[in-house]
Protein backbone atom coordinates (compact mmCIF):
# COMPACT_ATOMS: atom_id res chain seq x y z
CA UNK A 1 0.00 0.00 0.00
CA UNK A 2 1.19 3.43 -0.92
CA UNK A 3 2.19 6.21 1.72
CA UNK A 4 0.83 9.31 1.53
CA UNK A 5 3.09 12.12 1.12
CA UNK A 6 3.17 15.92 1.43
CA UNK A 7 6.37 17.68 1.16
CA UNK A 8 8.32 20.92 0.00
CA UNK A 9 11.80 21.83 -1.37
CA UNK A 10 13.84 23.64 0.25
CA UNK A 11 15.63 27.15 -1.09
CA UNK A 12 18.30 30.00 0.16
CA UNK A 13 17.29 32.98 -1.36
CA UNK A 14 20.14 35.65 0.00
CA UNK A 15 18.81 39.02 -2.06
CA UNK A 16 15.36 39.79 -1.60
CA UNK A 17 15.18 42.37 -4.28
CA UNK A 18 16.08 39.60 -6.69
CA UNK A 19 14.17 36.97 -5.58
CA UNK A 20 16.52 34.15 -6.88
CA UNK A 21 17.08 31.09 -5.50
CA UNK A 22 18.70 27.76 -5.27
CA UNK A 23 17.27 24.62 -3.75
CA UNK A 24 18.96 23.44 -0.76
CA UNK A 25 17.23 20.80 0.53
CA UNK A 26 13.49 18.93 0.94
CA UNK A 27 11.14 18.29 3.57
CA UNK A 28 8.33 15.89 3.94
CA UNK A 29 6.05 15.18 6.21
CA UNK A 30 4.34 10.77 6.32
CA UNK A 31 0.62 12.25 6.65
CA UNK A 32 -0.65 8.75 8.29
CA UNK A 33 1.91 8.52 11.07
CA UNK A 34 3.03 12.20 11.52
CA UNK A 35 6.43 11.73 11.38
CA UNK A 36 8.61 14.04 9.42
CA UNK A 37 12.20 13.56 7.67
CA UNK A 38 14.08 16.24 5.31
CA UNK A 39 17.51 16.81 3.67
CA UNK A 40 19.81 19.55 3.91
CA UNK A 41 22.64 20.11 1.56
CA UNK A 42 26.07 21.07 3.55
CA UNK A 43 26.84 23.98 5.24
CA UNK A 44 30.57 24.20 2.16
CA UNK A 45 28.09 23.83 -1.06
CA UNK A 46 29.86 24.93 -3.54
CA UNK A 47 27.26 25.10 -5.80
CA UNK A 48 25.82 28.01 -3.88
CA UNK A 49 29.33 30.09 -4.71
CA UNK A 50 28.88 29.31 -8.27
CA UNK A 51 24.75 30.70 -8.11
CA UNK A 52 25.48 33.64 -6.37
CA UNK A 53 28.87 35.86 -5.40
CA UNK A 54 30.84 35.35 -2.35
CA UNK A 55 28.49 37.44 -0.06
CA UNK A 56 25.57 35.07 -0.66
CA UNK A 57 27.67 32.47 0.02
CA UNK A 58 28.62 33.82 3.11
CA UNK A 59 25.15 34.02 4.58
CA UNK A 60 24.24 30.15 3.63
CA UNK A 61 26.37 28.29 6.74
CA UNK A 62 25.00 30.54 9.07
CA UNK A 63 20.68 30.49 7.82
CA UNK A 64 21.11 26.54 7.15
CA UNK A 65 22.67 25.91 10.82
CA UNK A 66 19.82 28.18 12.05
CA UNK A 67 17.72 25.76 9.99
CA UNK A 68 19.35 22.80 10.83
CA UNK A 69 18.46 23.39 14.97
CA UNK A 70 15.07 24.62 14.00
CA UNK A 71 14.34 21.15 12.42
CA UNK A 72 16.35 19.14 14.51
CA UNK A 73 14.23 20.12 17.73
CA UNK A 74 10.93 19.18 15.98
CA UNK A 75 12.34 15.53 14.83
CA UNK A 76 13.12 15.78 18.31
CA UNK A 77 10.70 16.33 20.72
CA UNK A 78 8.26 15.24 17.81
CA UNK A 79 7.48 11.55 18.46
CA UNK A 80 5.94 12.20 21.99
CA UNK A 81 2.61 13.98 20.02
CA UNK A 82 -0.02 12.49 17.85
CA UNK A 83 0.05 12.51 13.74
CA UNK A 84 -2.50 15.81 13.90
CA UNK A 85 0.84 17.39 15.09
CA UNK A 86 3.29 16.47 12.98
CA UNK A 87 1.22 17.35 9.65
CA UNK A 88 0.47 20.80 11.50
CA UNK A 89 4.26 20.78 12.04
CA UNK A 90 5.37 20.61 8.75
CA UNK A 91 2.63 23.14 8.23
CA UNK A 92 4.21 25.42 10.38
CA UNK A 93 7.83 25.25 8.92
CA UNK A 94 6.90 25.61 5.28
CA UNK A 95 4.64 28.89 5.93
CA UNK A 96 6.49 31.56 4.27
CA UNK A 97 8.68 33.55 6.22
CA UNK A 98 10.67 36.83 6.06
CA UNK A 99 14.05 35.06 5.74
CA UNK A 100 16.18 33.78 3.30
CA UNK A 101 15.80 29.89 4.13
CA UNK A 102 12.08 29.86 1.62
CA UNK A 103 9.96 26.83 1.37
CA UNK A 104 8.18 25.95 -1.96
CA UNK A 105 4.52 25.02 -2.01
CA UNK A 106 3.77 21.83 -0.56
CA UNK A 107 3.10 19.35 -2.56
CA UNK A 108 1.41 15.72 -2.42
CA UNK A 109 2.73 12.33 -3.70
CA UNK A 110 1.63 8.81 -3.22
CA UNK A 111 5.02 6.57 -2.75
CA UNK A 112 5.67 3.00 -1.99
CA UNK A 113 9.73 4.14 -0.06
CA UNK A 114 9.29 4.83 3.84
CA UNK A 115 10.28 8.14 4.18
CA UNK A 116 13.80 8.49 5.16
CA UNK A 117 13.76 6.66 1.13
CA UNK A 118 11.34 9.17 -0.33
CA UNK A 119 13.24 11.85 1.40
CA UNK A 120 16.42 11.24 -0.33
CA UNK A 121 14.90 10.15 -3.72
CA UNK A 122 13.54 13.85 -3.63
CA UNK A 123 17.11 15.76 -2.55
CA UNK A 124 18.85 13.72 -5.62
CA UNK A 125 15.81 14.91 -7.71
CA UNK A 126 15.63 18.54 -6.55
CA UNK A 127 18.90 19.17 -5.17
CA UNK A 128 22.03 17.11 -7.11
CA UNK A 129 20.43 18.32 -10.01
CA UNK A 130 18.83 21.32 -9.86
CA UNK A 131 21.48 23.50 -11.24
CA UNK A 132 21.97 21.51 -14.65
CA UNK A 133 20.56 18.64 -17.05
CA UNK A 134 24.23 17.72 -17.39
CA UNK A 135 25.28 14.47 -16.30
CA UNK A 136 27.15 14.30 -13.38
CA UNK A 137 30.80 13.69 -14.91
CA UNK A 138 29.98 16.93 -16.86
CA UNK A 139 28.74 18.90 -13.72
CA UNK A 140 31.67 17.92 -11.38
CA UNK A 141 34.28 18.83 -14.16
CA UNK A 142 32.27 22.11 -14.31
CA UNK A 143 32.95 22.71 -10.96
CA UNK A 144 36.29 22.13 -10.98
CA UNK A 145 36.55 24.42 -13.48
CA UNK A 146 35.18 27.13 -11.61
CA UNK A 147 36.71 26.21 -8.49
CA UNK A 148 40.30 26.71 -10.60
CA UNK A 149 39.30 29.90 -12.42
CA UNK A 150 38.34 31.82 -8.86
CA UNK A 151 42.09 30.65 -7.99
CA UNK A 152 43.62 32.39 -10.92
CA UNK A 153 44.20 28.80 -12.52
CA UNK A 154 41.91 29.17 -15.22
CA UNK A 155 44.58 27.70 -17.98
CA UNK A 156 43.52 24.35 -17.62
CA UNK A 157 41.65 23.68 -20.89
CA UNK A 158 40.32 21.04 -22.72
CA UNK A 159 43.58 18.83 -24.62
CA UNK A 160 42.77 16.22 -26.73
CA UNK A 161 45.49 13.21 -27.47
CA UNK A 162 44.89 11.80 -30.91
CA UNK A 163 47.21 8.62 -30.96
CA UNK A 164 46.74 6.85 -33.99
CA UNK A 165 44.46 4.19 -32.27
CA UNK A 166 42.92 5.27 -29.15
CA UNK A 167 42.13 9.03 -28.85
CA UNK A 168 41.72 10.66 -25.19
CA UNK A 169 40.54 13.79 -24.10
CA UNK A 170 40.90 15.68 -21.40
CA UNK A 171 38.48 18.11 -20.12
CA UNK A 172 40.73 20.03 -17.58
CA UNK A 173 44.49 20.07 -19.13
CA UNK A 174 47.84 22.30 -19.39
CA UNK A 175 50.76 21.20 -21.47
CA UNK A 176 54.08 22.94 -20.69
CA UNK A 177 57.22 21.09 -20.94
CA UNK A 178 54.59 17.83 -20.38
CA UNK A 179 50.97 17.31 -20.46
CA UNK A 180 48.96 17.76 -16.85
CA UNK A 181 45.58 16.83 -16.74
CA UNK A 182 42.76 16.53 -14.15
CA UNK A 183 40.59 13.73 -15.62
CA UNK A 184 36.91 13.63 -13.22
CA UNK A 185 35.46 10.47 -13.79
CA UNK A 186 31.43 9.95 -12.18
CA UNK A 187 30.66 6.73 -10.94
CA UNK A 188 26.90 6.90 -10.18
CA UNK A 189 25.62 4.31 -12.77
CA UNK A 190 22.48 2.13 -11.88
CA UNK A 191 24.10 -1.15 -12.89
CA UNK A 192 26.93 -1.95 -10.29
CA UNK A 193 28.48 -3.82 -13.48
CA UNK A 194 28.52 -0.87 -15.22
CA UNK A 195 30.74 1.23 -12.48
CA UNK A 196 33.38 -1.62 -12.79
CA UNK A 197 33.46 -1.55 -16.30
CA UNK A 198 33.80 2.10 -16.84
CA UNK A 199 37.02 1.77 -14.26
CA UNK A 200 38.24 -0.72 -16.25
CA UNK A 201 37.57 1.29 -19.56
CA UNK A 202 39.76 4.27 -18.28
CA UNK A 203 42.51 2.34 -16.82
CA UNK A 204 43.10 0.61 -20.31
CA UNK A 205 42.90 3.76 -22.22
CA UNK A 206 45.31 5.20 -19.47
CA UNK A 207 47.61 2.20 -19.54
CA UNK A 208 47.78 2.46 -23.24
CA UNK A 209 49.14 6.12 -23.45
CA UNK A 210 51.27 5.72 -20.80
CA UNK A 211 52.90 2.60 -22.87
CA UNK A 212 53.02 5.55 -25.79
CA UNK A 213 54.66 7.62 -23.46
CA UNK A 214 51.98 10.04 -24.47
CA UNK A 215 51.58 10.76 -20.46
CA UNK A 216 53.78 10.17 -18.14
CA UNK A 217 53.12 9.03 -13.87
CA UNK A 218 51.83 11.43 -11.50
CA UNK A 219 50.69 14.04 -14.25
CA UNK A 220 47.25 13.00 -14.17
CA UNK A 221 44.95 13.39 -11.04
CA UNK A 222 41.91 11.36 -11.05
CA UNK A 223 39.00 13.11 -9.49
CA UNK A 224 36.29 10.34 -8.57
CA UNK A 225 32.43 11.06 -7.84
CA UNK A 226 30.56 7.95 -6.90
CA UNK A 227 27.10 6.92 -6.29
CA UNK A 228 24.38 8.98 -4.24
CA UNK A 229 23.73 8.34 -0.76
CA UNK A 230 20.90 6.04 -1.04
CA UNK A 231 22.15 4.06 -4.10
CA UNK A 232 22.12 0.31 -3.19
CA UNK A 233 24.89 -1.12 -1.26
CA UNK A 234 26.31 -2.95 -4.45
CA UNK A 235 26.66 0.18 -6.58
CA UNK A 236 29.08 1.40 -3.21
CA UNK A 237 30.90 -1.56 -3.31
CA UNK A 238 31.32 -1.60 -7.13
CA UNK A 239 32.56 2.06 -6.70
CA UNK A 240 35.20 0.86 -4.17
CA UNK A 241 36.52 -2.03 -6.56
CA UNK A 242 36.31 1.12 -9.07
CA UNK A 243 38.56 3.18 -7.20
CA UNK A 244 41.03 -0.02 -6.39
CA UNK A 245 41.16 -0.53 -10.19
CA UNK A 246 42.26 3.03 -10.60
CA UNK A 247 44.88 3.07 -8.12
CA UNK A 248 47.07 0.57 -9.86
CA UNK A 249 47.87 3.16 -12.04
CA UNK A 250 50.94 5.57 -11.42
CA UNK A 251 48.65 8.62 -10.50
CA UNK A 252 46.61 9.92 -7.53
CA UNK A 253 42.73 9.12 -7.05
CA UNK A 254 41.15 11.08 -5.53
CA UNK A 255 37.34 12.26 -4.45
CA UNK A 256 35.98 15.41 -6.72
CA UNK A 257 34.03 16.97 -3.64
CA UNK A 258 34.49 17.18 0.13
CA UNK A 259 32.31 18.47 2.29
CA UNK A 260 30.21 19.78 -0.85
CA UNK A 261 33.09 22.08 -2.33
CA UNK A 262 36.02 20.90 -4.75
CA UNK A 263 38.72 18.91 -3.42
CA UNK A 264 41.85 21.27 -2.57
CA UNK A 265 44.11 18.31 -3.37
CA UNK A 266 43.21 19.26 -7.35
CA UNK A 267 43.64 22.77 -6.41
CA UNK A 268 47.05 21.82 -5.68
CA UNK A 269 47.55 19.40 -8.25
CA UNK A 270 46.73 23.07 -10.38
CA UNK A 271 48.84 24.97 -9.02
CA UNK A 272 52.02 22.19 -8.97
CA UNK A 273 51.60 22.33 -12.63
CA UNK A 274 52.77 25.48 -13.29
CA UNK A 275 54.91 26.94 -10.47
CA UNK A 276 54.47 30.21 -8.88
CA UNK A 277 55.46 32.56 -12.17
CA UNK A 278 51.88 32.14 -14.01
CA UNK A 279 49.60 32.78 -11.30
CA UNK A 280 48.54 36.26 -11.40
CA UNK A 281 46.58 38.64 -9.17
Amino acid sequence: MKTLYRYAIIRFSPFAETEEFANIGVIAVDVAHGQIGYQIAPKRFSRIRHFFDEQGYAAYAGAVALLELELGRISEFLPSYGSWDGEQAFNEIVTRRESSIRFSEPRVAQADPPLSHFVAQLYGRFVKRDFSTDTPEVALTRDIRKALKRRHLGFFKQIEIDDEVVSVRFPLAHRGDRLRAIRPLSFGHKRPMAIVDYAAHWRKRLEYLLDRNQITPRDILIATQGPTPDAESAAHHAYRLAKEELGDLPFDVVPGEVDGDINERIIAFARDSIGPTRLTF
